[in-house]
């Protein structure tokens, strides 16, 4: 009878070494898998990719550009669905979460940020001179811009009680 390989205590490629192909089969406790898609949606200069949980909300995402493809890291935006997963985790193993707040307090207080970092954008675009890094910089906070638009109003635009966006400008979508 073939003993049971030693899982535990191992990182999961070394355990993928060990299994093999049928490490979706194998319990290795404590790990906990989640099923995901992986999205690539064309976007500019690039793709976006995002994993996305069996209800399709995104997870986690990063934009990927040639230029990109030359480095090891890159910055990925965490989503809320991961977030509370992640919180999930670091409770089931007694580690320290972050609090839970006021809910409307946070939102005040994100959204108090957002509005200061929007400005900081604005003034960045204020340019004496169209000169080619003034107008790089533009392209990039266009891009940022526009995806973080249209991924607040993806999250939004359903939630009961929330006002119509018709007074808003709808020119971050392009």
């Amino acid at each position: 009878m073939k003993e049971k390989p030693e899982l535990s205590g191992k990182t999961y490629d070394q355990q993928l070494d060990i299994v093999g192909d049928d490490i979706t089969k194998v319990d290795i406790t404590p790990n906990r898998r989640v099923e995901a898609e992986m999205v690539f949606e064309p976007m500019g200069n690039g793709v976006r990719v995002t994993a996305r949980d069996e209800s399709h909300k995104v997870l986690w995402g990063f934009t990927a550009s040639k230029g990109m493809l030359d480095q090891v890291h890159c910055l990925v935006a965490v989503y809320e669905p991961l977030f509370h997963l992640i919180v999930e985790e670091l409770e089931r193993h007694g580690l320290p979460a972050p609090e839970h707040g006021d809910p409307i307090a946070q939102a005040q207080r994100t959204i108090a940020n957002l509005e200061k970092g929007i400005q900081w954008l604005k003034s960045s675009l204020k340019v004496q001179k169209r000169s080619a890094p003034a107008l790089e910089r533009a392209t990039l906070i266009a891009r940022a811009t526009a995806e973080a638009y249209r991924q607040i109003t993806l999250d939004t635009e359903s939630l009961k009680g929330m006002k119509s966006k018709a007074g808003v400008d709808s020119t971050a979508d392009d």
